[in-house]
């Protein structure tokens, strides 16, 4: 998860934030040029910004006690290191709690019951091993199958995937993915294929494990690229509770609608998750050029100056 959505930034308050660092100050009106925010929400977002510590007014020496009559209120960023420390510290505080805790209810379970130790948790390894349990996982399942996909894909590529025989069975299928996963070659025709055959397909910004989970009842994490764990019984449900929570916050891969074609919700959704014309350009199969052509257009169209001002305004109004 990205450092904004662990820290008390939520997305309007992030973009402003994110605009603020990047000059040395700012009029109201300049924030509401840069972020294509409503002038009222702006100002709703800098009250409250100000009130955490985020951002503080800037004014010169003519305008204290109070600024000039008619002069532009203007705005800096408050330094991360103090505006947002604090709130680390407490994260980090609580993260050190919160392994402790696990560490001594773990160590309470293990003495209780030595043996269940290998009926929930089963380590396998090596790269071998790990794609046949993979796909055992979704043989043996019944009804539905969560996955979690991400990038460096060493068990089975990407390309591999796409050609592999179908093995869902008619289960129904909910897949989330990274922007790492998007970076992979062939990640657009992989989830092209998937959106074709009726599975669920979702895209998140910030890293994601490698996770399945067949009918709620077995899950598989990777650990690193040699390891997985396979997990039953309650720990199963706790990979539910974090697949189905990050499901939520999620967006839709290809979302139904009028006004955009399919081609350009899936460029948006590629520019949106931080790649580069040229890798935009080789998941699309068509060259920089045409990419920025493209975007250009939607810009235009959205009537917006910048990409990012492009990536609210299609949050905003669904096109993504």
């Amino acid at each position: 998860m990205t450092a904004a959505r662990q820290l008390p930034l939520n997305g309007l308050q992030d973009a402003v934030y994110r605009y603020l660092l990047t000059v040395p100050r700012a009029t109201t009106e300049e924030v509401v040029a840069a972020t294509a925010m409503a002038p009222p929400e702006v100002a709703e977002c800098l009250a409250a910004m100000v009130d955490r510590g985020l951002v503080a007014p800037d004014r010169g020496p003519d305008d204290w006690p109070q600024p000039r009559p008619g002069a532009p209120e203007r705005w800096r960023a408050v330094p991360p290191a103090a505006a947002l420390g604090g709130s680390l510290a407490g994260l980090r505080a609580g993260l050190a709690r919160a392994e402790q805790e696990m560490a001594e209810l773990t160590a309470l379970f293990q003495a209780a019951v030595p043996a269940r130790g290998a009926e929930l948790v089963e380590v396998v390894s090596g790269r071998e091993a790990q794609g046949r349990r993979v796909a055992e996982l979704e043989e043996h399942a019944r009804n539905a199958i969560d996955v979690f996909q991400s990038g460096f894909n060493t068990v089975t590529s990407v390309e591999a995937a796409i050609t592999e025989e179908d093995r869902t069975g008619g289960h129904r299928y909910r897949v989330v993915v990274d922007a790492a996963f998007l970076k992979e070659s062939a990640a657009v025709r992989a989830l092209d294929e998937r959106v074709s055959a009726g599975h669920r397909v979702r895209v998140v910004d910030h890293p994601l494990l490698k996770l399945a989970i067949a009918d709620g009842e077995l899950a598989m994490v990777q650990v690193d690229p040699m390891v997985s764990l396979v997990l039953r019984g309650p720990l199963v449900r706790i990979a539910t509770e974090l697949f189905d929570s990050t499901w939520r916050r999620s967006r839709p891969y290809l979302r139904e609608g009028d006004g955009l074609s399919r081609d350009d919700r899936q460029l948006l959704q590629l520019m949106m998750s931080g790649l580069t014309d040229a890798a935009m350009a080789s998941q699309l199969g068509s060259s920089p050029r045409t990419v920025q052509r493209r975007l250009r257009a939607l810009m235009d169209t959205a009537e917006v100056g910048t990409r990012m001002q492009l990536g609210w305004y299609a949050l905003r109004n669904d096109w993504v």
